[in-house]
C-alpha cells in the first residue's frame, strides 16, 4: 500500500489487518491472538466480513506493542482504556530518563559478537539499530579462541547446525572469552532436552537460519532494549498462504520406491525431506502453546515448514520429470 493510499484510508478507518499489523509493528498471528484472547480491540467487519481497523485502534495497539515489549504482560495491560496505557508509557520512559547515560556518556552501545558458519559469511552485515554493533565474528566455536581473543561483547550470537550435551559448555566458553552477559543460542536440529538445560541456564535458544531483524529483536529482548520502529518484529509474518500439499504419501512412497531403478538418488532424499517438512508442518500446527506469542511463533513455524515443503516437492517434481519416473497426475498442477 503506497503512502498516498494509507492517508486516504486513514479518515475512513479502513486499513485491513495486514496493513496494520505492519503499521503497529505486531505480527498478523499475534494480533489475531490478541483479538481472540484477550479483546485488545473490536474492529469493524466490512461486507465481506474483513477485519478493518481505524487510526485509533492502530494508536492503541502501538501502545499495547510499546508496553509489552518493556514487560508489561498482554493479560494486564489488554483491558486498559487508552488513557491508562499512555500514562503507563509515560511513566517507563521517566524511569528510563531518570536513570541517565551509563558510564556518562550517551546512550549505551551494546556489542554484539556472531559466531557460526552462515553468521561469518556476513549474511548478517550490520544491524540497523545504533544501539547494536558488530565487534566481531569467526565461523565456528573451535575458531572461536583465536578470532575473539581479544574481542569484548555484551552478547554472542552462536550458530550451531546441532545442539547436543557439549554444547552448554561451548556456549559458556565462548562467553567468557568475549566478557559477555548474555548468549542468544541458533541451532537446526536439536534435542528437546538439550534445549530446555540451555535456557534453564539463561541463554536464549531458537531455531536457525534468522535475519537481522531477529537478532536485533533477541538482542533488545535479552538486555529489555526498546524496540527501534516497526522493524523490531521478533518473527516476520508469511505474506501469503502456502499451498496445499501435492503429493500423498501413497504417491511419495511409488516415487521413492521407483528411484531405485536410476542411478541418481535425489528423488528417494527430495521424498524424505518433503515426508519431514510436511510432517513438522503438522506437528507446529498441533504442537501446545504457553500463551500469545508462543502461539504466534508456532504459527510462524508451520507456515516456514510449509512454504519449503512446496519448494521440496516443486523439486521433486523437476527431478522426477527428468528422471522419467511416474507422477500423480495431481501432483502435476501448479
Amino acid at each position: 500500500m503506497s503512502v498516498k493510499d494509507i492517508t486516504s484510508n486513514a479518515g475512513a478507518g479502513a486499513y485491513r489487518s495486514g496493513v496494520a499489523a505492519r503499521l503497529a509493528g505486531v505480527p498478523v498471528e499475534t494480533l489475531r491472538v490478541w483479538e481472540r484472547r484477550y479483546g485488545v480491540i473490536g474492529p469493524r467487519l466490512s461486507s465481506r466480513g474483513q477485519r478493518l481497523y481505524s487510526s485509533a485502534d492502530i494508536r492503541r495497539l502501538t501502545l499495547i506493542k510499546r508496553l509489552v515489549d518493556m514487560g508489561h504482560p498482554i493479560g494486564v495491560i489488554a483491558v486498559l482504556p487508552n488513557d491508562a496505557l499512555t500514562a503507563m508509557l509515560t511513566t517507563e520512559k521517566t524511569l528510563a530518563a531518570s536513570k541517565g547515560p551509563v558510564d556518562g556518556g550517551a546512550a549505551r552501545e551494546v556489542r554484539v559478537v556472531l559466531v557460526g558458519p552462515l553468521l561469518s559469511a556476513r549474511w548478517v552485515e550490520t544491524l540497523s539499530d545504533s544501539s547494536l554493533r558488530i565487534v566481531g565474528r569467526c565461523a565456528n566455536v573451535a575458531g572461536a579462541d583465536a578470532a575473539l581473543r581479544n574481542v569484548l561483547a555484551d552478547i554472542v550470537v552462536i550458530e550451531f547446525p546441532t545442539l547436543n550435551d557439549d554444547s552448554a559448555a561451548s556456549v559458556a566458553g565462548v562467553k567468557d572469552l568475549c566478557g559477555a552477559s548474555q548468549a542468544i543460542v541458533m541451532y537446526r536440529f536439536a534435542p528437546s532436552a538439550v534445549i530446555r538445560r540451555l535456557r534453564a541456564a539463561g541463554h536464549e535458544v531458537a531455531r536457525a537460519p534468522s535475519d537481522a531483524v531477529e537478532i536485533e529483536s533477541l538482542c533488545r529482548a535479552l538486555l529489555r532494549l526498546p524496540q527501534s520502529g516497526s522493524k523490531g518484529v521478533a518473527w516476520p509474518a508469511h505474506d501469503a498462504e502456502p499451498p496445499p500439499p501435492r503429493f500423498d504419501e501413497r504417491g511419495l512412497s511409488e516415487l521413492a520406491g521407483a528411484s531405485g531403478a536410476v542411478y541418481c538418488e535425489c528423488p528417494r532424499h527430495l521424498v524424505e525431506l518433503v515426508l519431514d517438512l510436511g510432517s513438522f508442518e503438522r506437528y507446529s500446527a498441533e504442537c501446545a502453546n504457553r500463551g500469545p506469542e508462543d502461539a504466534a511463533l508456532h504459527r510462524d513455524l508451520q507456515q516456514t515448514a510449509a512454504h519449503a515443503r512446496a519448494m521440496m516437492e516443486d523439486a521433486l517434481l523437476r527431478v522426477a520429470v527428468a528422471e522419467g519416473l511416474p507422477v500423480p497426475p495431481s501432483a502435476r498442477q501448479p
